[in-house]
This record gives C-alpha cells, structure tokens and sequence, in this order.
C-alpha cells in the first residue's frame, strides 16, 4: 500500500516536471537559406543551450513559460526567437554588416573598412595560396584593380613579377612599391605564401603619405599569421608541379634554312657562281632526302636539344600554432625546389618563421618575429639561362653537331654550343641567406593610450662561387680547342644589414557619437653596405679553389655604402557615428642622400568620407542599398630612391699622371655634382565610392585619381668641353591619371555557392613639362613616358616604279622592302624619310587590365576559374625577334611567309641577307605590335574529405586539389612569342618563357 502510494506521487511528481518544461526543435538557416552549423542557440538570459548540426537543425528542453531563444553565429546578427506556446522554431539569419566590422591593415595599424577613407585594395592569403606558384608578387595578378602584375620570365628564381601601382612614377628613380613584411622592409618573393594573413595595397596619397618619402609609388602591406587561443593546430601543405613554356618560336630545319639563304641571295642581286649554286642546291636536295649524318650534314635542332620540355617544381610546407590568453604562438617551415627549363639551372628556398606575442602583464604585451630564409640559385658558368635559352634559338642547324662522332662537344658557333653551356662549362651558385629579428613591446598603462616600441635587425647576404669549366670542341673529326679560352673562379660576397626603431604613440577616445583617435610617432633607420670578391684564372686537376689558381692572375675588389633616414609622423581621425568620417596624416622625412638645406621633407594628405547607407533619408531603400559611402583624398608623397649620395662629386680611380717624367697612378673627377637636388614629389587627389546592394550579394567600389609627379630627376646633356659626365637634377613633371572598379556578385541556387568578381582599371601617363631638351623622344612633353616612336609605313613597294616615284629611308630601297611615309613635309628632300617623319606609336605600358574571377562551392567540392588580361599594350620587337638571319642567326617558321611578287601581302618584307636588310628593321608601326592578350591564369578544383570520414581520423581536415597556371591565352601577338613579356637584350627578341604549369596538392590539418 505504501510502496502504491509513492509511486503515485513520483509519477504525479515527474508530471509536474514535464508539464514545467517542453522540447523544442528547429533549423538555423543564413540569409540564402542555406544550413548554418555550429549556430548557438541559447535560451534568453541564461546559459543553457545547444548548437545546430551538420544540417542546421537543433533540439532541447527548455521551461514551458520560455519566452524567446537567442541565436547567435559570427558573421550574423544575434537573433531572439519568440517560443511562447511553439515546438518548432524556423529561424534565418540576419548577416552582419561585414562592412562596418571587416578590419583591414593600413600604414601603422588597421582600419574598419567602413570608416575607411583612403584607396586600400586588400586580399587574404589563402586566396593567393590557392595559385600554387613560386613568387608571392605573381599570385597578386588581377586580385586588385590598379594594381599592374607583370611577369616577365619564368626563370626559377627570376620569375617574380613587376609591381606598378597606378602608373609610372618616376624616369630614372624606382618605380615599384614599397614592401613591408609585418612593417619591416623586405622582397615579397622571398616570403612563403603559407605564412601570409593577407596582402594590402595603399594605392592613394592618404593611405600611403604616412610612409612619406618612400610611398611615391605606393605601399604594399604584407601581415603574416599570427598564433591564437585555442590548442595546438598543425597543418602541412604540399605540392607537386609540371611546368613547361607557355609559347616558343619554332626555327626551320637545315634544308628550309639553306633554301632561304639561296633565295635571300638572289633577292638581293647578288650573283651565285654557277658551281657554288649548283652545289647549295645539291645540300639542299641531300638534306631533304637523307638524315643527317653529323658528317658530311649536319642537321641540329638547338632548342630541342638544349631546352626541356617540362621542369618540375614542389614545395612542402608545415606550420604549427596555438596558445592561451597568455601567451600564442604561430611557426611554419617551408622548402621550394624548382627546376628549369635547361640543365644546371634551379632554384631553392627555404624559410623558417617563428611570430609570437605574450602578455607580460594585463597591460604589456610583447611581441616578436623571427625569421629565417635561404635561397640557392644554381645557373651553368658561362651565359645565363635565358642567353643559351635563346642561343639555342637562333643557332644555325648547319653548324655542326651537339657532339661530334668524336665524343667531343660539337664546335658551335666558334666553339659556343648551346647544349654543352648548360651541361658542362661549370657552373655559378648563389647562396642568399636572410635573418631578421622584429621586436615590438605594445603597453596599454591607461585606458585608451597605447603606447609602443618597435626595434628590427634585418641581414641579408649573398655569397657566389664563379666556376668557367671549358670543355672541348671538335667539327668533323678536327678538334677544335676549348672554350671558353680559360677557366677561372670567382667568389663574391655582399651584405646589407639593417637596424631599424620605432616609437609610437596612439591615443582613441569616444565622446558619444563623436570618435577620435590620434598617432604620433618617429622611425630611424640604417643601412649599411659592404662586399668583396676575388678571381684567378688556369688553374690544376680541376680543383676550382682560389687557393689553387695562378696568383699572377689574381684579382680582388671591395667596397661599401651607407645611408640613413629619421622620420617623425602623426595621423588623426575622427568619425561621427560611423557616417561623417575625416583623417589627416601627416609625415616628416630627413634622409642622408641629400645635402644639408635639402636632407628634410614634410609629405601631408587629408582625406574625408561619407557614408550615405546611415543617414535616416536611406532607411527606405535599406533593402536594396546596403551600404553607399563616398570617398575624397589629397596628398603630397616623396621619392628618393635613386642610389647613395647623388649630389656629390664622383671621384675614380684607374688614372695615370705624369709626374717628374714618371707615370704615376691617380685620381680624377668624371662627373658633376648638383648640390640643390632634393626628393622627386607626386602630388595626389582620389576620388572614391564604395557600395553594395541587396543585402551585399551585389558590391562594387570606384575609384579616380589624378597624381602629378614634379622634381623628377633627369641627367640632360652637358657640352663634351666640360670633360665630364653629366649628373641628376630636378628638370620634370609628369602626370598619371585614371580609374579603377571592382565588383563582385556572391549569390547561390540552391546548396551550390558561387562568387563572381571583376576588376577593371586603367593608367594614362603624360610627361607634362621638361626644364630642357631631353636627348632622345623617351620622355616627350604631352606623351607617355617612354613611349615607342618611329616611322609610319605602308606595306611594301610593289615595283621599281613605286620605288622611284615614293619616299624611302635611303637609297638601297627596292620593290618588297618596307615603304615607308612622309609624316614631316617642312623636309628639305621629299623623297628621304629623315628623323623629323618618326611620330608616336604607343605605349608599352598595359592599359584597360582586367581580371574576371569566379569560384563556386557545392558539397565538398571547390572551384575557381580565374581570368586576366589587358585590353591595350603597345610592344615594339626588333633583332632576333623580326628580322631574319640577325648576327648569323637561323630564321623562325613564321619569316617564311616572306614578300615576292606573287605575294605581295605577306607577313614580312623580302628576304634578304642580313647586310642587305637593315632599312626594313627600323622602329616603326610595322614592328609594333599589339599586346593585348586574355589568359586563363589559374583555374582549381579542390575537394575536401567529409567530415563523417574525418572523424574516424586524428585529422581535422584534408583538401586534395589540381591546379592550372596560364593555360591559355588569346591574343593576336606574334607567332610563338608570349605577350606579357618584355622582350629586348643585345640582340633583340631576347626573353625566358613564362611557364605554363599543372599542380596537384594536398592540405592536412590535424
């Protein structure tokens, strides 16, 4: 009866509870209506709760009088569902103004990106990893508008790409970025792409004029990964790549060869004795009916034989980091190994990076870099890669063999073999250690002040070994002696070494809607220059020590240079509830270049912004105008970038005297000094817009800017009686002007997620004013600096009569020669083209660059499809390049569509020798060519193991991917030559192909 009793009043007891609490259950969705894992549903006001499933689905028990949960996830805003008398709860998020809380990193600290009022282009690392390329500057192209990426090599090691933000902005000085790592001074291409957070780029004056004197062509802010609380995370990175040359011109066999030089020799006039034609012809007839023997014919490919089809490339990286509140570490160890396209030649990196930061107190924190870098560059001993590259190119098939039947290396032309250069003539190695040590002590002693010191050591090395190995050369059975003629070693040694120091003071402090914040602080920094190096010739038994060569020929050279600058600067903001925004920077420069009166320089910026989107008026089209702010710049910044000391008189040594009727060595001054020149300046004004629609699916950011360059430093002409050479002065102005657009749509059908984003932007150049005339038409009043100028033609002449009764260049025109026009008519003759008829032809700076990138996510599968091009680029070729049998040179398959009366239209002008063709191969709009081009850059295709997988393993994640670099490319260039190189060298038409590359990778995190 008792034992009844007490279990009724449980079962009346557990009742009760129940009655006291239900279950509810429901599915978080983000604003596509897609699942969000992970969201944390909690119930108002207390600490219970529950998170959602892979599905975005969520189940608990909450009091039966609950009133509302609230559901939070990052990147959302936190919501409160209402659950009065429901079960089921069906909640879509709300995402958070990621404009209002994206920070991005700006000169001396970071920035909303709302509150932002300068022209700062940002992009993550792990976007740029997902390339898979060796050099960082590289994986920058097309990722931001105004920003020119231009590879021009694909030589390991030499296959960083050129950096231009917004033009041009100095002749004679630098005109790349400044590079900061972590604020600190470095080369971008030495720095592994694992270890970077993100990338910004300062593009205007107010960005940039903090760094003053050293930001005239822009800044680029590279942040490297930090540790964070949580525990030990480990990932490693790796991946394997094929490369092989985007383009290559295809040169003629021996018989084709022979056939055109008879035919250039009959175009020419020139008489063939019957016996000597009826013997070129009978080679001729042989070569296409017999395989070459290396004997009596010689048969060579040069390239196939010298240039490999493919090169092989890997690289490995792992990286650890963790920590507590305390103290957070991050460190990664990458290697690099990547081969050419010859032998002896690749190159090898390693990096090493250990960042720490520590909380020494609650107000005192310490933070540190510490990295390590080490490069091997290993190239053969006579000529570099891209000389044999090309000599393998032009060498003539009939010359002889790779190796003659003697065993001996084939003699070449006068013993240089293209082949036995790559494998056998030595070999040069360049080893280029790094270290830098970055200290940073940040207090906080009060609130809002935060004060901080900053010291950084940064040594950079490069230690070469020059060893010249002749080799042997024989032709038909005959050896032929070595070459080169001598063997020799050299050994080099160069180190830069860098202290820097820095104090900072910032100050924030909120009144209401009212934010201010003030940065004061100084820089100094050093820099100091030494290097040797030694050589001796002939030396015993092949052992290339220095120890070992003849000391009669023993060489030693040396030197060193320093310089320093001191630097005070300051920036001020102020920001009316995120909605009226207003900063001026401000920086003060003394360099050490400059003579005392002019060492010191003040470069200010002012810059202010609006945003729309918060303004009350905008409420009712909130729905569709996310965010709209408007953006206005102006600044002055400085560059001193051209060499040490440019104002002082150069004294050399190497001059003999005579003195008491004996030779004495001495001394001489062979260059002026000009004691007033100072900094080249870029006054700057930027216009900009930023906005997004519908809910930020839609974004897009404008910009347009004007920048004036004045004070450049030119070196005119002096009259040759002054017996010396001419020095630097401030003597010009120039200008560039343009525009640059990003948008980018993010938007989803259905589960598959994908982004659209294109980036549009171009740059005009104009020199403006020059203080005298300049000596060439490379800087012209009114046109680009360095533009292309020549003559203006008009196809061939037809026959003797045009010929006669026609302009020429000179007399030794005839029909199938280029013909050219009469631009100038004050000319004196009418009938002679002169210097006064060459006229403007373009611009060998890229125009209308574009970028079109798209990814897409469905499941665990990843793909992005990136596209760049450039809509307007003028390149001028010229030797090798153009004209056939240039210095002895073979011909391209392409020079064979040559004019003759039954083809008057065709691609190139008569074929002539050599001696006979140098009218046709004068600059002009026959050989400019137009270099606009679109490429498929990169395109990756990822897959990510399912977490149901993973959670059978100690992994966290594993991500297996190929990838595709430059695979192909649209463009109306010249046959076998690749658009985006800049093409030039001794003879012309020189370059290293940019490589076309296949990658597969894999990442695990553990």
């Amino acid at each position: 009866m008792k034992r009844g009793i007490l279990f009724l009043l449980l079962c009346l007891f557990s009742l009760a509870v129940e009655a006291q609490t239900k279950q509810i259950k429901g599915t978080v969705l983000d604003s596509d209506g897609l699942p969000l894992p992970g969201a944390s549903v909690v119930l108002t006001g207390t600490k219970t709760g529950a998170s959602t499933d892979m599905d975005g689905n969520f189940q608990m028990a909450i009091p039966a009088n609950a009133v509302s949960l609230t559901v939070s996830f990052i990147g959302f805003n936190n919501m409160v569902v209402p659950v009065a008398g429901k079960t089921v709860v069906n909640v879509k998020m709300q995402s958070s103004s990621i404009e209002m809380q994206e920070v991005v990193v700006v000169g001396y600290g970071t920035q909303k990106k709302a509150t932002l009022t300068g022209a700062v282009g940002m992009v993550k690392g792990a976007d740029l990893n997902k390339r898979s390329v060796a050099s960082l500057s590289t994986a920058l192209q097309g990722t931001i508008a105004g920003v020119t990426v231009q590879q021009t090599s694909g030589e390991p090691g030499a296959d960083g790409s050129n950096i231009r933000i917004r033009g041009i902005g100095s002749f004679n000085s630098n005109t790349f970025p400044l590079v900061l790592v972590d604020g600190i001074e470095m080369d971008m291409n030495q720095v592994d792409m694992n270890a970077v957070e993100s990338v910004s780029v300062l593009k205007d004056a107010a960005s940039a004029s903090i760094y003053g004197s050293r930001a005239s062509n822009g800044v680029v802010l590279i942040t490297t990964k930090r540790g964070k609380d949580g525990k030990l995370k480990l990932s490693f990175d790796m991946y394997s790549t094929i490369q092989a040359p985007t383009n290559m011109p295809k040169v003629v066999r021996a018989a084709d060869f022979l056939q055109a030089e008879l035919n250039s020799l009959d175009n020419a006039g020139i008489v063939t004795p019957p016996d000597q034609r009826a013997a070129r012809e009978q080679a001729i007839a042989d070569q296409r009916l017999y395989k070459p023997d290396n004997w009596n014919r010689y048969d060579t490919d040069w390239a196939e034989e010298t240039i490999n089809d493919t090169a092989l490339m890997t690289n490995y990286s792992l990286a650890l980091s963790g920590g507590s509140k305390e103290f957070k570490y991050y460190g990664a160890i990458s290697a690099l190994d990547q081969g050419g396209l010859i032998e002896t030649n690749n190159f090898k990196r390693i990096n090493i990076r250990v960042n720490t930061d520590a909380m020494l107190n609650s107000w005192l924190k310490f933070s540190n870099e510490i990295s390590y870098r080490e490069s091997t560059q290993l190239t053969p001993g006579i000529s570099s890669p891209k000389a044999i590259i090309n000599k393998s190119l032009y060498l003539l098939p009939t010359l002889s063999a790779v190796r003659e039947l003697d065993g001996y290396w084939g003699y070449g032309k006068n013993g240089d073999n293209p082949v036995a250069s790559a494998e056998d003539s030595g070999r040069d190695v360049i080893k280029r250690p790094e270290l830098l040590f970055n200290a940073t002590l940040t207090a906080t002693p009060v609130k809002d002040l935060e004060l901080l010191a900053q010291y950084s050591y940064r040594k950079t090395e490069s230690r070469g070994t020059f060893i010249t190995n002749p080799y042997n050369t024989s032709l038909r059975g005959v050896f032929q002696g070595s070459f080169p003629g001598t063997d020799g070693v050299s050994e080099t040694w160069a180190q830069t070494v860098r202290n820097f120091f820095r104090g900072q003071a910032s100050y924030a402090k909120d009144f209401d809607l009212h934010k201010t914040k003030i940065q004061v602080g100084t820089q100094i920094e050093d820099n100091l220059n030494s290097n040797f190096g030694a050589s001796r010739t002939l030396f015993e038994l092949d052992r290339y020590y220095l120890d070992n060569g003849d000391a009669k020929t023993a060489t030693a050279t040396g030197g060193a240079s320093d310089w320093s600058m001191a630097s005070f600067y300051g920036r001020f903001n102020y920001d009316y509830d995120d909605k009226y925004l207003f900063e001026a920077t401000g920086r003060y420069d003394g360099s050490s270049r400059f003579v005392d009166g002019q060492k010191w320089g003040f470069f200010p910026s002012v810059s202010a912004g609006w945003v729309v989107s918060r303004e009350n008026f905008m409420e009712s089209i909130k729905d569709y105008v996310s965010f709209l702010k408007f953006r206005a710049s102006y600044g002055l910044l400085g560059n001193q970038d051209i060499g040490n000391y440019p104002y002082a008189s150069t004294i050399d040594t190497g001059y003999s005297y005579w003195i008491d009727k004996q030779l004495a060595s001495g001394v001489a001054q062979t260059t002026l000094s000009n004691s007033d020149i100072t900094w080249e300046k870029s006054q700057q004004i930027n216009f900009g817009l930023d906005v997004s629609f519908f809910n930020r699916k839609l974004s897009a950011t404008f910009d347009y800017y004007i920048k004036d360059v004045y004070d450049m430093l030119l070196v005119y002409p002096v009259p040759y009686y002054t017996g010396l050479n001419a020095t630097f002065s401030n003597a010009g102005d120039m200008q560039n002007k343009g525009f640059e657009t990003t948008l980018t749509y993010n938007g989803n059908i259905g589960k598959f997620k994908f982004g659209i984003t294109g980036t549009l932007s171009n740059n005009e150049n104009e020199v403006t004013r020059l203080y005298g005339a300049y000596p060439d038409r490379s800087l012209t009043v009114g046109y680009p600096t360095r533009g292309i100028w020549g003559y203006v033609t008009n196809g061939y002449y037809a026959d003797a009569n045009d010929v006669a009764n026609s302009p020429r260049l000179s007399n030794s025109a005839k029909p199938g020669y280029v013909k050219y026009v009469k631009t100038d008519p004050s000319g004196l003759n009418p009938t002679i083209i002169g210097e006064s008829d060459k006229v403007y032809l373009g611009d060998p700076f890229p125009h209308f660059e574009y970028g079109l990138n798209l990814t897409g996510n469905y499941s665990n599968f990843d793909l992005t499809v990136f596209f760049q091009g450039v809509g307007e680029r003028s390149v001028v070729m010229s030797g090798i390049g153009v004209r056939p049998f240039f210095n002895g040179s073979n011909i391209f398959t392409h020079q064979l569509d040559s004019w003759t009366p039954d083809n008057p239209n065709a691609e190139y002008p008569i074929l002539v020798p050599e001696a006979n063709s140098a009218d046709n191969f004068v600059t002009s709009d026959k050989w400019v060519q137009d270099g606009a081009y679109l490429r498929l850059k990169n395109v990756v295709l990822g897959y990510s193991l399912p977490k149901s997988f993973l959670d059978k393993t100690k992994l966290d994640g594993v991500r297996l991917y190929l990838s595709g670099q430059n695979l192909f490319t649209i463009s109306n260039f010249y046959s076998g030559y690749d658009p985006e190189v800049n093409y030039g060298g001794a003879l012309g038409g020189e370059f290293y192909p940019i490589m076309q590359t296949y990658t597969f990778g894999a990442n695990f995190k553990f």
